[in-house]
């Protein structure tokens, strides 16, 4: 926050209509959740403070990513797919890494409302069937074992809509996805008797059902967003920040 953070983006981050306006997967949620915060953000330039950075999780992201390759490399499935009687392997692709990547990720240019949407995925199998599974890898720390949507906070509900923006990105790119996504839990033991010199993790997979039938009359209602000339009114009262912003003004 201190560290020359500014709220307000520069032009070039804003929505101009005409440009080809970029928006990412965790804008897409953004959306679902407030389209009173996505249009300060899109439309205005007005940022969230940036959340901070989560070193062990992303500390496991990098190791799932190198066990994943070295899969990849020998054509073979990973331990955790084993495990739970699936013989699905990582998918061979020659863009798998900029699909990965967080600025470029997979990408669809809507030319209807001129938007590159995109989203940098974790990584991508293939199963007996040759359809495309997307996979998310989850770090965490609870007594209880995570083996269904059940044990997630929320039922999973905004884990899923983000394995389905991933599967939508690539049925546009002319893929034929699996309507089934997974969670690779990596879920902090604490029952050991002493931490020592390593952390002990439980590894479970969380299959989801995925819907991407949203997705498209999602984006159009973005669209019609962005053309207002101000940001629709505050009608949801789940949104923190928007609560925060008006209890303040009253204040």
């Amino acid at each position: 926050m201190g560290y020359g953070y500014n709220p307000i983006v520069g032009e070039n981050w804003r929505y101009n209509p005409d440009k080809t306006f970029k928006i990412s997967r965790s804008k897409i949620e953004l959306y679902f959740n407030c389209p009173t915060c996505f249009y300060k953000d899109a439309k205005l330039g007005l940022r969230k403070p940036p959340m901070p950075g989560w070193a062990i999780n992303s500390a496991v992201d990098d190791l799932l990513k190198k066990e994943m390759d070295f899969c990849r490399a020998q054509d073979r499935p990973h331990g955790i797919f084993k495990e739970n009687g699936l013989n699905i392997k990582p998918f061979q692709h020659e863009d798998i890494e900029k699909w990965q990547h967080t600025f470029t990720g997979i990408q669809y240019h809507d030319e209807k409302h001129n938007f590159l949407l995109y989203g940098g995925v974790d990584d991508i199998m293939i199963d007996e069937e040759d359809k495309l599974v997307v996979i998310d890898f989850k770090a965490t720390a609870k007594k209880a074992d995570i083996l269904s949507s059940a044990d997630v906070y929320n039922n999973g509900e905004s884990y899923k809509r983000q394995l389905e923006v991933y599967s939508w990105l690539l049925q546009q790119n002319s893929f034929d996805v699996s309507d089934t996504g997974y969670l690779m839990y990596y879920n902090g033991d604490a029952s050991k008797p002493h931490l020592g010199r390593e952390m002990h993790f439980r590894r479970t997979l969380v299959p989801f059902t995925l819907d991407t039938s949203w997705i498209g009359p999602q984006v159009e209602e973005m669209y019609n967003c962005l053309q207002l000339d101000e940001a629709p009114d505050f009608n949801n009262s789940n949104c923190e920040d928007c609560l925060y912003l008006t209890t303040v003004s009253k204040l």
